[in-house]
């Protein structure tokens, strides 16, 4: 568990292919968003997914999710996304994303996340890049 949450914030604009005929984002676009933010998250750590697969053998996927929409968001809408990593351990990784319009939180995900290997086995997180994680984070 990390005794310093370790945070970090994107700015997402909401175009035309996020919505649906109403001009509101569709639900599954809160996923993408998530993992754009994930992405940059990791590499504001100065670590990025394809040196992460090259360096040491694994990639993170995504085991579960749970998702809480509280309000929605619309056509042109800013959306911020504060992700943070809430807990790691050599197994896992916990994501939660919070969205926010104008400073109201609109959706929150929380997001564990394990390793497979190149092989596509379920793989442990190897200890030099678990002590980056938890140095950084």
């Amino acid at each position: 568990m990390l005794s310093n949450v370790f945070s970090d914030k994107i700015k997402v604009r909401v175009y035309f292919e996020d919505t649906d005929a109403g001009g509101v984002v569709y639900h599954s676009r809160y996923l993408n968003f998530a993992e754009r933010a994930r992405a940059e998250f990791l590499r504001k750590l100065k670590l990025n997914q394809t040196d992460i697969k090259m360096t040491y053998g694994i990639v993170f996927v995504v085991k579960s999710l749970e998702v809480n929409y509280i309000s929605f968001s619309r056509l042109d809408d800013k959306i911020e996304v504060i992700t943070e990593l809430k807990e790691i351990n050599r197994a896992k990784l916990v994501f939660n994303h919070r969205f926010l319009k104008e400073k109201t939180k609109i959706a929150q995900i929380s997001v564990n996340i394990c390793c497979i290997n190149i092989a596509g086995k379920v793989a442990r997180i190897p200890k030099s890049l678990y002590d980056k994680l938890i140095l950084k984070g």
